[in-house]
């Protein structure tokens, strides 16, 4: 086959295969062929109509002539002049007791009787003649030798009348259907333009163009609140990104510092061996490989939290938690841990990362107390309470907000020497919000910094 002509076949396919999905496509047919369906029923309910009535009027027209003929009969008119019309489009038979034709207005042709009973006979032939009659048959009253009475009324102009708007509406029909879908097609592409235009516009927003939005369509409509979603979306969508990239460089940062430092301790070691010995060396590298493996940590479970933690949520006794962490942190000289406020309190939730939530709390506590920490556990109002207070510098009210972002460390905590990765505040935050409950740091009674964290409470 021609490469060309290949090339033509396969263009028509994709044409004809996106008109087929195309909105504007099915919409048109669907209404232009609703639109057909009625007006061709309804139309053959015209004709049908339209035929009966002209048939009733013919039957009534008959019947009228008669009940005509029957009263010249009783007043002593001959059968033969009562019969005769001198009217192509009527025939008229009077039948005799013994069923003969006793008169006729064609008296050549008609010589047998059209029907033998009264009644009515729609559409007829009639000997000789080339139209069809609408015959009416009734009995004759009175002694005028004539038993039934028969009168035919020509077909031909309700024939012609029911053609002719048969042929009227068989041309209408198509030429509305054919005006309402070329209307269809107008007002369903006028008003799926915006979408197009927004399509165009969304197609050429990419990566590095994710400040980009879409045009708002005037209106109030579908379409303008549908731009506005879309907006909203790639508004989610740049500030994901925005954060993702933020979240990248500062782990960056963060993870070069500590290999930073072993590097610098193994070139000093190799270039002066005999002013570090290997027991510092090996203290430098322990240390900072147990901060590196800190973060890495850190960072693994941050990023398991925003990608939706599944652990299993189960009764956790959080009084049992906190008592726990208080014993380990205990361990750390130089500040003292009073506990004697944890009361009993049950959450529903992980244990393992409500257990890291107290552990970040009382780490940062005690990273910046002087001298005392307090913890605090109760119930209140349907939640379990938890409060950590120290007797440190305290936070500031213009850094309480951003102190749980990402790798925030404020004036007084950024030398790295003191430990504290920046992200344990931001677990904290994380870990609570996907508990359904809420953390805040106010000023401490003690001087410092008080963290209060509210988690649902079990119903007993």
């Amino acid at each position: 086959m021609n490469p060309r002509t290949s090339v033509t076949l396969m263009s028509g396919r994709t044409w004809w295969q996106r008109a087929r999905t195309s909105v504007r496509v099915r919409i048109t047919v669907l209404g232009s062929v609703f639109v057909l369906l009625v007006t061709a029923f309804g139309s053959v309910l015209i004709v049908a109509a339209i035929t009966h009535s002209l048939s009733n009027s013919l039957i009534d027209s008959a019947r009228l002539d008669a009940v005509a003929i029957n009263a010249q009969l009783r007043r002593g008119v001959s059968p033969a002049e009562a019969a005769t019309t001198g009217r192509n489009d009527v025939v008229v038979q009077l039948v005799g007791p013994d069923g003969t034709v006793v008169a006729s207005d064609r008296p050549e042709r008609l010589k047998v009787a059209l029907r033998t009973t009264p009644g009515v006979t729609e559409s007829a032939v009639v000997p000789g003649l080339a139209d069809s009659f609408t015959l009416v048959a009734r009995r004759a009253t009175g002694d005028t030798g004539v038993a039934l009475i028969i009168v035919g009324r020509s077909t031909e102009q309700r024939n012609e009348t029911r053609a002719e708007t048969a042929g009227v509406l068989a041309t209408a029909v198509p030429l509305i259907v054919l005006a309402l879908g070329l209307i269809l097609w107008i007002s369903v592409g006028r008003a799926l333009r915006p979408v197009e235009v927004m399509r165009d516009e969304a197609d050429r927003i990419t990566v590095a163009q994710l400040r980009r939005r879409l045009q708002i369509p005037p209106g109030e409509d579908e379409i303008p609140r549908l731009a506005r979603t879309l907006n909203e979306m790639l508004d989610r969508i740049d500030e994901g990104q925005r954060l993702q990239r933020q979240f990248v460089s500062d782990a960056s940062h963060e993870l070069r510092s500590p290999l930073a430092v072993i590097r610098q301790a193994a070139e000093i070691a190799s270039a002066y061996p005999a002013r570090v010995t290997s027991e510092e060396l090996a203290a430098d590298v322990l240390a900072e490989s147990l901060r590196l493996e800190e973060l890495v940590n850190a960072l693994l479970l941050l990023a398991r939290l925003e990608g939706g933690d599944d652990s299993a949520r189960e009764v956790v006794d959080v009084d049992d938690l906190v008592l726990t962490e208080v014993a380990r942190a205990r361990a750390r000289p130089g500040v003292k841990i009073d506990a004697h406020a944890v009361g009993a309190g049950q959450v529903r939730g992980s244990a393992v990362l409500l257990g890291q939530v107290v552990r970040n709390l009382l780490d940062n506590a005690c990273r910046h107390a002087d001298s005392v920490v307090s913890v605090s556990l109760a119930e209140e109002d349907g939640t379990v309470c938890l409060v950590v207070d120290d007797d440190g510098p305290g936070i500031p009210a213009a850094d309480r907000a951003r102190v749980f972002d990402r790798f925030v460390r404020l004036d007084d905590a950024r030398a790295r020497d003191e430990g504290g990765s920046g992200l344990g505040l931001a677990i904290v935050r994380k870990i609570v919000d996907s508990g359904g409950g809420s953390v805040q740091v106010t000023d401490s009674p003690a001087g410092g910094a008080r963290f209060t964290v509210r988690l649902p409470a079990v119903a007993v």
